[in-house]
């Protein structure tokens, strides 16, 4: 299993924070106030930052199980269904640590293939942050995937979704779960 961009929550947070500025400054230059776009800019590249975690994967169901729940046939080729998509624990109070997962169903595929597993952070249709994308090898088989993460302080109560992608060169799948955050 190979992972591409993993960060832990201080490096997140902080290069988040540096392009934030970065790019903040350069917004702020152009309009005339360079200090308050670099300001502005750091803070929401931090809010970025903090929210990205190392995602964990565990093969749930053999090949043959996975098969036999959904109904499968080799001459259909490769097949990527989503079973479920959670957040945990709902509600979520800004700051707090909750964990994201994700389970499907992948076949077709023999010894592995390239699988790509995105999530976002919404709130109402206003993308509160891409909070990772990571390619891994699976095999044959169902697989629960999971991501830790930190909701930013700052979050606003009401209701958020987290829309988690997985692809191949062939396929995609999305889910979305909907959570609530809470009053401190």
């Amino acid at each position: 299993m190979s992972a591409a961009g993993c960060q832990t929550y201080g490096e997140a947070a902080g290069l988040g924070a540096g392009v934030g500025a970065v790019t903040g400054a350069i917004i702020g230059n152009q309009s005339g106030n360079a200090l308050a776009g670099a300001a502005i800019g750091a803070v929401a590249g931090g809010v970025v930052g903090l929210i990205a975690h190392d995602i964990k994967a565990r093969k749930d169901k053999s090949q043959q199980e996975t098969a036999q729940a959904h109904n499968y046939q080799p001459q259909q080729g490769e097949m990527l269904s989503l079973d479920r998509t959670e957040v945990m624990p709902n509600p979520v109070r800004p700051g707090e640590m909750f964990t994201g997962s994700v389970t499907y169903a992948l076949l077709g595929v023999g010894g592995g293939v390239q699988v790509t597993e995105s999530r976002q952070l919404l709130r109402g249709d206003q993308v509160i942050a891409d909070v990772s994308s990571q390619s891994f090898t699976r095999a044959d088989g169902t697989w629960v995937s999971t991501q830790e993460i930190r909701m930013p302080s700052d979050s606003r109560p009401g209701q958020y979704t987290l829309v988690t992608s997985v692809r191949t060169a062939k396929s995609a799948i999305s889910g979305r779960a909907q959570f609530a955050v809470a009053n401190l």
